[in-house]
């Protein structure tokens, strides 16, 4: 049974995944990073507060830009026993899981899992660092929720069968993160067999989030892990209460499996005792959207070579999934006017790349408007690159998909074409990101916001010397 897998891995497994602490510094450095650049932040911190029961001044309205992060708020009553990063606001584990779970997904720069299609980290650690601060738990426990939730959210996810689930209008990360996120809090908060049962019924009845952000680019899609976060502090909350939860939430009759895929894999239940979903996780050295990776590998391997002001031609062909998302309408995608509009743009990546050598943090915020840079999609050459820019597909690229998430790229500059192919992004567990990356990467991402780098790398770097609470000092201001 699927439920009772879940929960027997709870119990015995143990948090000493070697991939953890960097992926933790990924996390830390996305979600500050999220709070200071991401359009969303104000209004996002302005309806945690509300949803607090914490006064708001009104003054961020929907749709407002701005990286404020600060509050004058005042502190909330003893119930306030978790922090919302960056910030240093303390209000209730839900609130905090809410909130810190949303900021790590809205630059779209998380941890993502290729064959469960989810970003882990975002809801999991979210809800077990929520979970350590209001119980005091120890890094051991802390750890060893984190490596739990990874484990449960890539499994139920491979067993949803990630492309059904989008068929049938569903985000894995926000639905699939709901056990994984509930199987962390639940380790965490160090629940018996029964209340674990518990939390993973109620959670089943929790598992939600539509595509239907897709329509406008709508903030739900940064709100889901957080949401998933919070309905695992909540479910854990009701089972710890003794509320009792359906029996075989995910392979019942009625149960998650039943109603959310035409396709379900519930092989992929075999692999949980014995896997290290951490180690199978990439992390993503450029804020913008996956397909787009292993292109930017290769536009980075040529910008040396040429000069943008004389490119003439660029051709990129990635998953036909891929073109949907980031080359349709090709007009559209030639003129993006906003973060998000870039980050799902191949036309603006290739101009940025080939522009600037790179697409890291650091030149992808300046490239759209942040680090105090105006916004470079209205300058001529990168105009000229994106209008020379076409995104199509192949048949090898597609053939190999999604076990590979490869990309074939050519541009031409005065009637020499330079060609490069990459099968495996820079990221993946294949071709990982080093701890140097994840450090840079954080340098990057914190240079202009209120909490300092050195410090949040300084704790990591010894986890097990420190405690939860050593965590989120180094990451508030």
């Amino acid at each position: 049974m699927s439920t009772e897998r879940i929960v027997d891995h709870c119990l015995s497994i143990h948090g000493e995944r070697p991939d953890l602490p960097k992926h933790l510094l990924d996390w830390l450095a996305v979600a500050i990073g999220g709070a200071v650049h991401a359009d969303s932040t104000p209004a996002i911190l302005d309806g945690v507060r509300r949803i607090a029961g914490r006064p708001s001044d009104g003054s961020h309205q929907p749709g407002e830009t701005g990286s404020s992060v600060a509050s004058d708020a005042p502190v909330a009553d003893g119930a306030a026993s978790a922090t919302i990063l960056a910030t240093g606001e303390r209000v209730s584990p839900a609130a905090a899981a809410l909130a810190n779970g949303a900021l790590a997904h809205s630059l779209d720069f998380d941890d993502t899992h290729l064959p469960s299609s989810l970003h882990p980290g975002a809801p999991t650690i979210a809800a077990a660092l929520a979970a350590a601060e209001a119980a005091d738990a120890s890094m051991e426990r802390f750890r060893t929720g984190v490596a739990a939730g990874y484990d449960v959210a890539c499994t139920v996810g491979e067993a949803v069968g990630p492309d059904a689930h989008y068929d049938r209008g569903f985000h894995v990360t926000a639905t699939c993160g709901t056990f994984g996120a509930t199987a962390a809090a639940g380790v965490v908060r160090d629940l018996d067999g029964p209340a674990l049962r518990n939390a993973l019924g109620l959670a089943g009845s929790q598992a939600a989030g539509s595509l239907q952000f897709l329509s406008n680019g709508a903030w739900n899609k940064r709100l889901h892990p957080g949401l998933a976060a919070r309905r695992a502090i909540e479910a854990t909350d009701l089972a710890t209460a003794g509320v009792l939860g359906a029996a075989d939430p995910i392979e019942g009759e009625h149960g998650f499996l039943a109603g959310y895929t035409d396709d379900p894999n519930p092989g992929a239940f075999d692999r949980l005792e014995r896997r290290d979903a951490i180690a199978e996780t990439g992390l993503k050295p450029y804020p913008c959207c996956r397909y787009l990776h292993a292109a930017i590998d290769a536009l980075r391997d040529i910008a040396p070579d040429v000069d943008p002001t004389a490119v003439t031609g660029v051709r990129i062909a990635i998953p036909a999934a891929g073109v949907r998302l980031t080359g349709e309408p090709i007009d559209a995608k030639r003129r993006p006017d906003g973060f998000v509009d870039c980050q799902f743009s191949a036309p603006f990546v290739a101009a940025l790349v080939l522009a600037e050598g790179d697409a890291g943090a650091g030149p992808f915020l300046r490239a759209v408007g942040r680090l105090d840079a105006e916004p470079a999609w209205d300058d001529p050459t990168y105009r000229r690159i994106m209008d020379a820019t076409t995104v199509s597909t192949d048949d090898a690229i597609e053939r190999r998909f999604p076990d590979e998430w490869g990309a074939r790229v050519s541009v031409t500059v005065d009637g020499t074409t330079h060609e490069r192919s990459v099968t495996d992004p820079f990221g993946e567990p294949d071709r990982p990101m080093s701890i140097v990356d994840v450090r840079e990467k954080t340098g990057e991402l914190l240079a202009d916001g209120p909490v300092d780098s050195a410090e949040v790398v300084r704790v990591v770097d010894a986890l097990d010397d420190h405690s939860v609470d050593d965590i989120v000092d180094a990451a508030t201001q």
